[in-house]
């Protein structure tokens, strides 16, 4: 199963006075408890924190502001905090806003075509195991996703459709340079991947003008020697630059080494 949280939904209140006036809506966000509503983990824990104290133009006293992101550290819900403080007795006003976004969780199973790539990414982290039940043409898309970050100087294309057996993908270099991409999904973890997709990956590139290379990706345990052999063979004989093959364990690895570059939802929401 894989989880989802990039979606959220957001609630605010007010209390206090304003001119002299008092005002109030929704208080019992004002006593929020800070609760996992999934697995019910009380969370104590806060993974961001930022506070600021103005005293603007507009306001004879100070404005306090503070935002902070919890996160369930068992399921990895998590949830915005935002308040502010108004202190300025002279203009009559002493009032708080406050405001919540709470991640929404949505469930996908292994083999689901339609779970987001940045979600597929994360709960590989988690349980690396899944990646021998995802659906093939979503193991391509994810591929192809980690390599975008993995090589921050090429850009990753598809080839669309086809799904033609003998390319996947392709990565084009800053000086047009193109590296073919060839991604097989084997669902048994103790798998070899043999010589006969390379043989067949070269013979792609062959048919193309400024092929400078070929990158197998397998989710398989390992190469089998004829096929490491191969490879090697074609980088001698320099029928391209790098043919470069990616195990299942090397494959994890990139992801891991290209966390840090996914977009977490809440970033979008500070404010400060």
């Amino acid at each position: 199963m894989i989880l989802d949280y990039n979606e959220y939904v957001t609630e605010s209140g007010h209390k206090g006075v304003v001119n002299y006036v008092s005002i109030e809506s929704r208080l019992p966000l004002f006593s929020h408890k800070s609760i996992c509503p999934f697995c019910h983990t009380d969370i104590k824990a806060v993974i961001y924190q930022k506070s600021q104290r103005d005293y603007p133009e507009w306001l004879f006293g100070s404005f306090d502001q503070l935002e902070e992101v919890i996160q369930c550290p068992v399921c990895g819900w998590w949830e915005y905090k935002y308040q502010n403080n108004s202190d300025a007795v002279i203009d009559g006003i002493r009032a708080s806003d406050i405001e919540y976004s709470s991640a929404i969780l949505k469930r996908y199973d292994n083999s689901s075509c339609e779970v987001p790539i940045d979600a597929l990414r994360q709960q590989l982290l988690k349980t690396p195991d899944i990646i021998y039940s995802i659906d093939p043409h979503k193991m391509e898309d994810l591929v192809r996703s980690v390599f975008s970050d993995f090589y921050p100087s090429c850009k990753v294309y598809s080839f669309g459709k086809t799904r033609d057996g003998g390319k996947d993908g392709i990565l084009v270099d800053n000086d047009g340079a193109q590296i073919l991409l060839q991604i097989k999904r084997r669902e048994n973890p103790k798998s070899t991947e043999g010589v006969i997709p390379l043989r067949e990956l070269m013979g792609v590139s062959l048919m193309y003008d400024n092929v400078k290379g070929c990158i197998f990706v397998t989710t398989a345990d390992h190469f089998s020697r004829d096929a490491t052999k191969y490879a090697k063979a074609m980088e001698t004989k320099r029928r391209v630059d790098k043919f470069e093959l990616i195990d299942c364990r090397e494959f994890l690895k990139r992801i891991d080494l290209t966390t840090d570059k996914l977009p977490t939802a809440w970033e979008s929401l500070l404010k400060l």
